[in-house]
């Protein structure tokens, strides 16, 4: 085995002599990964894993297909069909992504409602989605059991509906207990638990597409999570014929596609716009992150990552400051040291580089001992069940870590760097000072 250098011996007995000041170093360094790590693997949870969470139980991934604008048109006094698609615009939808074979696995066809919701007694707006049910579950995915309490659609049948917990209150329909609804794995568990509703049908009442009040009766089988407090409080699901004939319309709002390969998203919206371009029709795709609905989730992200910077900004600075100091105090100790080193020949970058290689040394050994403490924290954290409110969720959100090589590894990178700045300040101003000088050093 080749002998190491003789800077990075010198450095690394240094390293185990001068312990006290060692072990001040490290701990800053370990405190200043494990808060870049930690913060950074929680923020990327909600950035990602609860970001698609959230898609996938409000059925919008991966791709929104419908006309320009619709969200508009729908709040104006514009004709119903203006908003929502016909049969040849689904005809060609369906077409265009039957051919894409394997890289679509699964779409559904939804349609909006809105209007009154009734028990006889009790009475409250519903904002409704109706849309292919059994496709539907394959868009959820993990979340495709969606009821809190009762079952969800696709055990159902066609006169089944499923409302947000915050309306079942307001229509005197409840879950009963309370039991466990998501396992370990921070998926739904799948199993039908009790609820009680004053009266087990709902009417439904809404303007038809030709502007005629129309009523449906479905039957409640389920409570579900509407996601955000405002939806919750007057959400419902239906099965697509259902929504339709509450409509008294076989036009669709639009079309949901989930990809096999999320990232060819971009591609995907852009070859469909000229597909639809060339056949002479008015439709538009979204990734799903992009669509004017999106917006709030948008800012959320943007805000959060505002957030990331400022918070990594402050542990970086709080962790180079402290390796400053000790460092600093340190060569201040050992001023002798240098004297005697440069009186053996060494030269003023010899010793820079010395206190370089220490401050390296005594960041591989912060960063390792951050990195055990890292994961044990994430490991107990993403086991311990901890939820807790986000203000506009409907349901407490779960406390989870995500784990990111790449964070781990920059941040090792970083404070490193930093570490060796910080003793190459001290370190150059000490070995410019006159050999005797320093050997007189008290």
């Amino acid at each position: 085995m080749a002998p190491s250098p003789p800077l990075l011996r010198i450095a690394a007995r240094s390293v185990r002599k001068n312990a006290r000041h060692s072990a001040g170093s490290i701990l800053a360094i370990a405190a200043g990964f494990l808060g870049l790590v930690l913060i950074d693997g929680y923020l990327s949870y909600i950035e990602h894993d609860m970001t698609d969470a959230f898609a996938e139980r409000l059925l919008t991934r991966d791709v929104i297909i419908e006309r320009p604008g619709a969200a508009d048109l729908r709040q104006s006094a514009r004709p119903f069909d203006e908003a929502e698609l016909g049969e040849r615009e689904q005809a060609f939808i369906g077409a265009w992504l039957d051919a894409r074979g394997a890289a679509v696995p699964a779409r559904i066809r939804f349609l909006y409602a809105w209007g009154s919701a009734s028990t006889g007694k009790a009475s409250a707006p519903f904002y409704g989605l109706g849309y292919d049910v059994e496709d539907g579950a394959k868009i959820r995915g993990r979340f495709a059991w969606d009821a809190i309490a009762g079952r969800p659609l696709q055990r159902a049948g066609a006169e089944a509906a499923v409302l947000g917990r915050g309306l079942g209150v307001r229509l005197d329909c409840e879950a009963v207990g309370s039991p466990p609804l998501y396992g370990r794995n921070g998926r739904p568990i799948e199993e039908e638990r009790p609820f009680r509703c004053r009266r087990q049908r709902v009417q439904l009442i809404a303007n038809t597409a030709t502007g005629q009040l129309n009523a449906i009766e479905p039957e409640v089988v389920g409570l579900i999570d509407g996601g955000i407090l405002e939806f919750d409080s007057k959400y419902v699901n239906l099965p697509l014929p259902l929504a339709q004939r509450l409509l008294d319309t076989k036009a669709v709002s639009g079309f949901v596609a989930r990809l096999a390969d999320r990232s060819t998203a971009a591609r995907f919206c852009r070859e469909f716009g000229e597909a639809a371009r060339a056949q002479g029709l008015n439709l538009v795709a979204y990734p799903w992150a992009e669509h004017p609905n999106a917006e709030e989730n948008r800012r959320s992200l943007a805000t959060l990552g505002v957030y990331r910077v400022l918070v990594a900004i402050v542990v970086v600075l709080i962790a180079a400051m402290s390796v400053l100091t000790t460092m600093a105090k340190a060569v201040s100790e050992r001023t002798r040291e240098i004297g005697t080193l440069r009186s053996l020949g060494f030269l003023r970058r010899h010793v820079v580089a010395l206190f370089a290689l220490e401050a390296a040394l005594l960041a591989l050994v912060g960063t390792a001992a951050g990195s055990a403490a890292a994961l044990g924290i994430t490991f107990l954290v993403n086991r311990a069940g901890i939820t807790y409110d986000a203000g506009l969720a409907s349901m407490p959100l779960p406390l989870e870590i995500a784990l990111r090589p790449d964070t781990y590894a920059l941040s090792a990178l970083l404070l490193a760097l930093l570490a060796a700045l910080a003793a190459v300040v001290p370190a150059r101003r000490a070995a410019r000072a006159r050999i005797p000088d320093s050997l007189a050093h008290v």
